[in-house]
């Protein structure tokens, strides 16, 4: 199935959703991209209608200014409403797609199955290529190359860099001005997808997304880097469908067995894991109040630990309320704490506690006895003696909660699925 650009600008007429039963895909762009970008998604066809927006300035609307708004992104996306569809962004379209979703429900139309996200870091962090906007054009497009995988012609070609560099400049201003409002948590699955040797956005950061969501999250994590889209395109394609066909992140099956540089994480109610024995070298199980978690690798060692914020903001890792002396914090964990403003308090000693038991769940004690040195930081923590330490935030119908997974650092290609509802 052709893909059929969707228009931003009125009056162009939009294309009519078809009567197909098959969801609706429609994918927003990357910065500098285009819905060209989306042909390798062809993959879909069959299991998926792919739409994908086509802003102003590039192929087809070269001749216009470039420029959008999310309100305007989102009533040309409205039309999609009315059948079964899904949101997939790359990049800088992973936040406009979240933005769209957010007004969709302001609005009260039908969510999407799914909003699928692609190497972005999540909207309530700061996108730090962004700084680059105000850089001169030589300066920009050099980070632009080394960072984020613009073409190398961007350097040497005069006629592609004056073709490119006014939709770059715009796409990274919006990136640049773009401020996270705080709202309630989607109710739609998120899924995100990263690249193995992404250096801007590394899986563990796309972990984040799974805070702006109460109806289950995945991570799945593809060999390539920040544009895995341009050469992964097919894997990508695989992976949407069997998910959309699937009972969504988090469901029952669980993911595969992981392969030797995979780590699996699953968080879901309950207290009683599928198969579980006491552990081992190769698969950790915690609870806390109803949330379980498990971490599994293929040989070699990984620890698991879970823990929530009860209603009065009292840390509660592993079921146990509330702080202590004898917690095992280090002195520097204790001043970091001590200095956050009071609100923060509990959650950051929340992180330091429950990244601990997850390293002595693995046998690894690695770190210093100071403890960890910026417990505000999103991770991975590095944990010393080759560990690092995975941290998950969570919105759950417990209240926040923490989730963290001690590994060796060979282990680099991450897996996570995430049922947090009842």
């Amino acid at each position: 199935m052709a893909i059929e650009p969707l228009s931003i600008t009125r009056p162009t007429p939009l294309p009519t959703p078809s009567s197909t039963s098959a969801p609706a895909l429609v994918c927003l762009p990357y910065a500098g991209g285009a819905a060209g970008a989306y042909h390798g998604l062809k993959g879909v066809s069959g299991a998926v209608e792919v739409v994908a927006v086509q802003l102003p300035g590039r192929e087809n609307r070269i001749a216009e200014p470039p420029g959008f708004s999310v309100p305007q992104i989102t009533d040309e996306i409205a039309p999609y409403t009315g059948r079964p569809y899904a949101l997939y962004g790359h990049s800088m379209g992973a936040r406009i797609a979240f933005e769209v979703a957010r007004e969709l429900r302001r609005r009260g139309l039908p969510p999407p199955l799914r909003l699928y996200a692609g190497a972005a870091h999540p909207p309530d962090r700061r996108v730090p290529l962004a700084a680059a906007a105000d850089l001169p054009d030589e300066a920009f497009v050099d980070q632009l190359v080394r960072r984020a995988g613009a073409p190398e012609e961007l350097r040497d070609v005069p006629e592609l860099r004056e073709l490119l560099l006014p939709v770059l400049r715009s796409d990274f201003t919006w990136i640049k001005r773009y401020r996270y409002t705080p709202e309630p948590p989607l109710d739609v699955p998120v899924v995100a997808f990263a690249g193995l040797d992404d250096g801007e956005v590394p899986p563990d950061d796309m972990l984040g997304w799974a805070r702006h969501t109460r109806a289950g999250f995945g991570l799945r994590t593809l060999r390539g880097g920040h544009l895995f889209l341009r050469d992964g395109a097919a894997e990508l394609a695989r992976l949407i469908a069997a998910d959309l066909a699937g009972p969504g992140p988090g469901g029952s099956a669980g993911p595969p067995d992981p392969e030797d540089d995979e780590i699996h994480i699953r968080v879901y109610p309950g207290g009683d894991a599928p198969g579980e024995d006491a552990g081992g070298p190769s698969r950790a199980v915690d609870r806390a109040d109803g949330l379980t978690i498990e971490a599994t690798v293929r040989g070699g060692a990984v620890g698991a630990a879970v823990g929530l914020l009860d209603a009065y903001g009292a840390a509660s890792p592993g079921g146990s309320h509330g702080s202590s002396r004898d917690d095992g914090l280090g002195p520097g964990e204790r001043e970091q704490i001590a200095d956050a403003a009071e609100e923060d308090r509990p959650w950051l000693e929340l992180r330091a506690r429950t990244a601990r038991r997850a390293l002595s769940r693995a046998g690894a004690h690695g770190r210093a006895a100071d403890g960890f040195p910026d417990l505000a930081a999103p991770g991975p923590w590095p944990a010393g003696a080759g560990w690092w330490v995975i941290l998950l935030s969570l919105n759950t119908p417990l209240g926040e909660a923490v989730a963290a997974v001690a590994v060796p650092r060979d282990r680099t290609r991450l897996s996570a699925d995430m049922r947090t509802d009842r």
